[in-house]
């Protein structure tokens, strides 16, 4: 069976739910492996690394670390296994260096995982990252931002980001942008313009546990999208649900 990652999971022991509820969870709905990204607020990463430590090959990790960092802290935790840091798009330090972070990331060849909003995608702060760090791998959360009722014609932008061979994008669980109740009715084609654009080997499956138990639960933020990517062949499937998250983030080994 191909391995299957969720590549945007939050955990924590003072906000959302501690890792063994999530592992099962994983059971439950046969995902292998998972990312945890660490929730907005929190620069304390060490319940992540505790996590990764003790299951060693099946979790990866995307750091926060203080807005005036001068890339002291984003190497500590490197050091000590951390490989990513979540960087919203727009993002600019407070120190001295606004750009320390992301220069940093580069350095240390860490995967940046961006929030975003098509606004922000498409502005001028992430257009100077773009041009400065051509070979950082940045991957894009959430589809680029979108929401039940967006406007189409404010996303289908997005697909001109596809010309960055560092990009990935993550494809989230559907209630992120379909409107309740499940199973969902009258799908927008946000996730096949990204397939238009990017292609399957530069996509990546991402639940949004524990939020999305308030849309579609974890199982089915898995299962609607493994169903509406049922006309890809095996191959391409394998790479939105797993193989382009163990290319990206070191998961495992694969054979791209």
């Amino acid at each position: 069976m191909p391995t299957i990652i969720d590549t945007h999971c939050h955990i924590g022991l003072h906000k959302y739910e501690p890792l063994e509820v999530l592992r099962f969870h994983m059971a439950r709905s046969g995902v292998d492996q998972a990312v945890f990204i660490q929730y907005m607020g929190n620069v304390d990463n060490q319940y992540l690394l505790d996590a990764m430590t003790a299951y060693p090959g099946q979790f990866a990790a995307a750091m926060l670390v203080d807005a005036d960092d001068d890339g002291s802290q984003v190497r500590a935790w490197a050091e000590r296994g951390i490989n990513g840091i979540r960087l919203p798009a727009n993002f600019r330090g407070t120190g001295s260096d606004p750009l320390a972070h992301w220069r940093t990331a580069a350095q240390l060849d860490l995967v940046v995982s961006a929030p975003s909003t098509p606004q922000s995608l498409l502005g001028e702060a992430f257009a100077e990252i773009l041009q400065r760090f051509p070979n950082l791998q940045i991957v894009i959360e959430h589809l680029g931002g979108v929401k039940p009722g967006m406007d189409e014609t404010t996303f289908r932008p997005i697909q001109r980001l596809a010309q960055h061979e560092n990009l990935t994008i993550k494809v989230p669980g559907f209630g992120e942008f379909c409107n309740l109740p499940y199973p969902f009715q009258n799908v927008p084609p946000f996730a096949d313009w990204v397939l238009e654009a990017f292609g399957p080997q530069r996509m990546m499956w991402g639940s949004d546990w524990p939020p999305v138990s308030s849309r579609e639960g974890y199982d089915s933020s898995l299962r609607f999208p493994q169903r509406h990517f049922a006309h890809l062949s095996e191959d391409e499937r394998a790479w939105i649900f797993g193989k382009t998250a163990q290319k990206i983030w070191g998961l495992g080994t694969g054979d791209w």
